[in-house]
């Protein structure tokens, strides 16, 4: 059987590159692949692929994350072969039009395939470089969110009849926590039955130190750190309703997994984040603090409402966003690559 190398910028960081890479290398792998995984957070990630050059060919390479991937792409072992590559959202967000623009579109023009998570991303990268387009792909991201022990509201320390948030996200600029917080405050001056969770890696210091300097005086705010996967869900189901107010994305993961729990959603209405929900129907799409205010109240004030909003959420991950149509496509290109 044709053997395929799957190159990873990360595994070890529970983040959405890590765990978007994880769920696919398990999927294809469960129907029957022989493919092996390469992590570039590996100290020897070079040695390892030296001797893939000396033991043995590959028919495939799969990649994860342009910018990252580029690292890898001119290397003996690999530099002829056929590339599938995902593009996971900070690559064409911020990396195409930033300093790195050149590795980037080095390493897209390389691949055979790119696989991006939803139309907006597609109309971005062609739009930046017509030439690509007929090589897109658009793959929306697959739930497969463990199992998870329950975790009550007593074990977090939260209020019972509070309005829980949960934010899902590393510590790093383009998250925009601030926001959360500038949105949540602003409600709480209406109604004080309000709290927030922020669970995700220190990705950035800088960025982070500020985030933690600034909750110090908000006791209604807890930062958890980072949470394995396979804890999150009892985090979440312990929580009313997810955020994400970041500046940019590929397509939010944990808030998929959200609301595969029927929870409700309250998102900036930024590309990769945009076509994802119906707006009023599976949560609300914000811009600025006083709108993420106006939709926190909205759902404090018409709990009904909120739980509708929840299980509309739910039925949309399970009809849209499986894991088994994600496989299934990618299925499908290796498949046509392999050829």
């Amino acid at each position: 059987m044709s053997r395929i190398l799957m190159v990873t910028p990360m595994l070890k960081s529970q983040r959405g590159n890590s765990i978007t890479a994880a769920r696919i290398y398990n999927g294809l792998k469960g129907r029957g692949y022989n493919i092996d995984l390469l992590s570039l957070d590996e100290p020897d990630w070079q040695e390892k692929l030296d001797r893939c050059k000396d033991n043995g060919s590959y028919a495939l390479v799969h990649g994860f994350h342009t910018l990252h991937f580029a690292a890898a792409a001119g290397h003996g072992a690999i530099k002829n072969l056929p590339l599938l590559l995902t593009a996971t959202g900070t690559d064409i967000n911020n990396d195409l039009t930033g300093p790195f623009r050149e590795d980037v579109l080095g390493t897209l023009w390389r691949a055979d395939v790119i696989v991006v998570f939803n139309p907006d991303m597609c109309s971005l990268l062609a739009g930046v470089e017509p030439s690509l387009e007929s090589r897109l792909a658009i793959i929306p991201q697959g739930v497969d969110l463990p199992l998870s022990p329950e975790i009550s509201r007593m074990d977090l320390g939260l209020p019972e009849d509070d309005l829980v948030f949960i934010l899902p996200s590393g510590l790093r600029p383009v998250k925009n926590i601030d926001l959360a917080l500038d949105g949540l405050i602003e409600a709480r001056k209406v109604s004080p039955r309000i709290s927030l969770l922020i669970a995700g890696a220190v990705i950035d210091n800088g960025y982070a130190a500020s985030i933690k300097k600034r909750i110090k005086d908000l006791p209604w705010v807890q930062y958890l750190g980072e949470v394995s996967h396979s804890s999150i869900g009892g985090i979440m189901r312990a929580a009313d309703v997810v955020l994400n107010t970041s500046l940019s994305e590929g397509q939010p993961q944990a808030v998929l997994e959200a609301m595969s729990l029927d929870k409700p959603c309250i998102m900036t209405a930024v590309t990769g984040n945009t076509g994802i929900i119906c707006d009023g129907v599976h949560g609300f799409y914000i811009a600025n603090a006083r709108e993420l205010a106006d939709a926190v109240l909205r759902f404090l004030n018409d709990p009904r409402r909120r739980d509708e909003m929840g299980r509309a959420a739910g039925q949309l991950v399970n009809d849209r966003y499986t894991a088994e149509k994600e496989i299934n496509a990618y299925a499908d290109l290796y498949d046509a690559l392999l050829v």
